[in-house]
């Protein structure tokens, strides 16, 4: 008979076994004491050992690579964690001892929540994280072949820890040779993460993208993968189960899960900037905070001819658009409150700004379109609500509002449309754009702000020389910003001008913390 873990062994002299924490697939798990520390024991069942021949080689795969990894997204394995172990001369029994990790897997963090959805900002993040262990993984020519929710461990304080390495496959050259000569290898993985190729036994790097992709559909929907497919058309559909996700964020989830390898993101680094992008496309600028309240207040009761309709005040207009919205812009369109009170939709704008910059959207919304109704063409609002709606990732409305804002003079207007369009990639657009708004001579904050997105256009067409013209003087306008020389240095690298752009990157991690734009963070991820 196979020796049987049980609590209270203590395996090579030094790991006491305390509890069992789990057993299936290929395994079984144990809490194990070892000295001062807790740690997890993996055993590989024994029937796996007789049943699936290439099971010892892969429970083998997996120390190796935990042990060479060092990322706190992995759990660490010590060069003595993997040994075999048996009793009375029976059948050794593989095991592993790996860090112990403290948390949830994601499908039961997710069931906890009762499948509440995770919104767009916390996708982003833990994607941001998981591309990061990825990107470790696949530069020492490994890959995981099955990521999904119950593979990954969100730890107390924020971090995820990507699990059960079991699957890992090593890229190499016997294994090129086997892809170049279609040679099907070992089918593993997790149905509803899984691409055609690896169910056909052709996995690739890129797989992981694909179950990577899969999961943050799951993550973002609530449902399985497996349960997005219409029983009666059978085709695949989740973007109407997460209105929440803007159309970048699901456009990068698509091309993760395109069906063939060649269609997906070809390097963890290649979805970084992907990320990035769509990061610097939802940071939208601050709106700009407008006239005087103290000059916009309205007339007090006492003031007004008594056979005139009385002004509310103000708070009570406030709290009327927060609870009842459209409700009191009919109201002030019926008792006619534009002629009562010219500077009313100053202070539905100002209210407006105060609530958008506490994140506080939907009243801020309400104030902007309260400000509108009494007065259309108000650029300012309409600066102030593209800015709410690209920070929404209503990138169509953001548009409109900033195109009405550009049609009253608003060169602020120019420059942020100019930046959206360069986040679109259509980068002739921007140029166009973002050179009409300098021709009208804005101001030195607007004027910086315009040269640095016409750089990064330019940058972006490969016309290096304008793009390091126009970032020079960025540069000399506010030195103070760290930005415009990320851009350069990009612009020096692509010129071969290695020296200066290694300086140019210095100076931007020189001012990177006291840079408030939202590209920082951004460019901090692809610098070298």
């Amino acid at each position: 008979m196979m020796p049987i873990v049980q609590p209270g062994m203590v395996l090579q002299g030094r790991y006491r076994v305390v509890r069992e924490l789990g057993k299936g697939g290929f395994a079984q798990t144990f809490e194990v004491d070892d000295g001062d520390q807790i740690k997890v024991l993996k055993v590989l069942l024994p029937i796996m050992q007789s049943t699936f021949p290439k099971a010892v080689a892969l429970f083998q795969q997996e120390a190796k690579v935990l042990s060479q990894l060092n990322h706190p997204g992995i759990p660490k394995v010590q060069p003595d964690g993997y040994f075999t172990w048996s009793v009375d001369g029976q059948e050794p029994l593989q095991c592993l001892v790996m860090e112990k990790i403290e948390g949830l897997n994601l499908e039961k963090w997710l069931s906890s929540r009762n499948n509440q959805p995770i919104t767009q900002e916390q996708a982003i993040a833990w994607l941001k994280q998981l591309v990061a262990i990825l990107q470790q993984l696949h530069e020492q020519w490994y890959f995981h072949r099955d990521i999904k929710p119950p593979n990954i461990i969100l730890k107390p304080n924020g971090q995820l820890v990507l699990i059960d390495f079991g699957a890992v496959r090593e890229v190499t050259e016997t294994y090129l040779l086997k892809q170049a000569g279609n040679v099907a290898g070992t089918r593993i993985g997790s149905p509803g993460y899984l691409p055609l190729e690896q169910v056909e036994g052709h996995a690739l790097p890129q797989s992981d993208f694909f179950a990577l992709g899969r999961t943050f559909v799951h993550l973002l929907t609530g449902r399985h993968p497996v349960h997005l497919r219409s029983p009666q058309t059978q085709e695949w559909s989740w973007r109407s189960y997460a209105p929440h996700v803007s159309e970048p964020l699901a456009d990068l989830l698509e091309e993760l899960m395109a069906p063939l390898p060649k269609n997906r993101p070809q390097t963890a680094r290649e979805i970084e900037q992907r990320l990035a992008e769509i990061e610097l496309a939802r940071a939208a600028n601050a709106p700009i905070v407008s006239d005087d309240l103290a000059t916009a207040l309205p007339p007090q009761p006492e003031d007004i001819d008594r056979h005139k309709i009385p002004i509310i005040p103000l708070a009570w207009v406030g709290s009327i658009a927060v609870n009842f919205g459209w409700a009191v812009l009919l109201l002030l369109r019926m008792v006619g409150f534009r002629s009562l009170s010219p500077k009313l939709e100053v202070v539905f704008n100002d209210k407006g700004v105060e609530n958008h910059l506490a994140n506080r959207l939907a009243i801020a919304k309400i104030y902007y379109q309260c400000a509108l109704l009494l007065a259309p063409d108000y650029k300012k609002v309409h600066y102030n609500l593209g800015s709410l709606y690209e920070k929404q990732g209503k990138f169509r409305e953001a548009r409109a509002n900033y195109k009405i804002a550009m049609q009253g003079g608003m060169t602020a207007a120019s420059n942020n449309l100019g930046r959206m369009y360069i986040l679109e990639k259509d980068y002739a657009a921007a140029v166009e754009l973002l050179q009409k708004g300098l021709e009208l001579k804005p101001d030195d904050e607007v004027r910086y702000a315009l040269l640095k997105n016409l750089g990064w256009a330019l940058l972006k067409q490969e016309r290096y020389g304008e793009a390091r013209r126009y970032l020079r003087e960025a540069i000399y306008l506010r030195s103070d910003r760290a930005v415009p020389y990320a851009l350069l240095a990009q612009v020096l690298e692509a010129e071969g001008d290695r020296q200066n752009a290694r300086l140019a990157w210095d100076n931007f991690f020189k001012y990177a913390d006291n840079d408030p734009s939202p590209e920082v963070d951004a460019w901090k991820m692809i610098a070298p």
